[in-house]
């Protein structure tokens, strides 16, 4: 009874990990319009010239790659790319149509340690840059009329790994702490015959902290993962507002300051 319970508390915890990330991408929509950080990577490196490589769905479709490439340091890259038409429903049950054009890329380098008596023997420090795009389109499902959102940032990230490598699954925890800066952000009123920039978001900036689980499963030489997590504001930076009313008498500018807090959910599954 001891070896069944060790084989299927594994293949339960990958299966409630993948009905917690589906949830997550069904449910989903708040801040996501203009901030996608994507899930963080988890190569879990324990030797020299070893490649990890891990293809998933989490916000797009993404390429996780990991190259060890002395003893204790190796390079990183992952891109995500976000392209086609998603149905949501809102907490009210309308149906809703986001078409997305988005994409992510990051890179930079870890270093990674392996102490066989820790309960985590395995530690990963990433410091890495990434650059986003945004271009989403918000609209009715019976209706052209809609919403579009258009942005791009930089972000400077740090993240730390710990976790724990069994002969069939891989545990880990992980938190990312993320500086994002905005060098546009443009909310326009769209439709086929009118579009114009109804909000404008300038020096949108600000930092979170990224906390992740991710859990994987070892089957015939592949390893199945999911990871969920959340994107956590540190603290609220003002930003300054313009928004565009268009009237019979013409255009009225508003100008003003809010603060905007960068959070979503974090959510991945995919096959290493």
């Amino acid at each position: 009874m001891k070896s069944n319970a060790n084989v299927l508390l594994p293949k339960l915890l990958l299966y409630s990990f993948i009905v917690l990330v589906n949830f997550i991408a069904k449910t989903a929509f708040a801040q996501s319009d203009f901030y996608t950080p994507k899930s963080l990577i988890f190569p879990l490196h324990d030797q020299k010239n070893q490649l990890h490589v891990s293809v998933g769905r989490g916000g797009g479709y993404d390429l996780n790659l990991s190259y060890t490439f002395s003893k204790h340091l190796a390079l990183f890259y992952t891109t995500t790319i976000d392209n086609g038409i998603k149905n949501r429903n809102t907490l009210f049950g309308d149906d809703y149509n986001v078409e997305r054009n988005d994409y992510v890329l990051k890179g930079g380098l870890s270093y990674y340690k392996k102490n066989q008596y820790a309960k985590l023997p395995y530690l990963e420090a990433f410091l890495g840059y990434g650059v986003s795009k945004v271009d989403n389109f918000w609209h009715y499902a019976d209706d052209d009329y809609g919403d579009l959102t258009q942005a791009n940032y930089w972000t400077l990230f740090g993240q730390i790994n710990k976790g724990r490598k069994t002969k069939r699954s891989e545990y880990a925890l992980g938190i990312r702490i993320a500086y994002s800066k905005y060098r546009n952000i443009n909310f326009y009123n769209s439709h086929p015959n009118s579009n114009y920039i109804k909000s404008k978001y300038e020096n949108l900036q600000g930092l979170s902290a990224d906390p992740a689980i991710s859990y994987s499963y070892l089957l015939k030489g592949f390893k199945f993962n999911a990871q969920a997590g959340l994107a956590i504001p540190i603290g609220l930076g003002s930003i300054n507002r313009t928004d565009s009313h268009i009237l019979n008498d013409g255009t009225t500018i508003i100008r003003s300051e809010e603060e905007v807090p960068l959070w979503t959910v974090l959510g991945r599954i995919s096959l290493q």
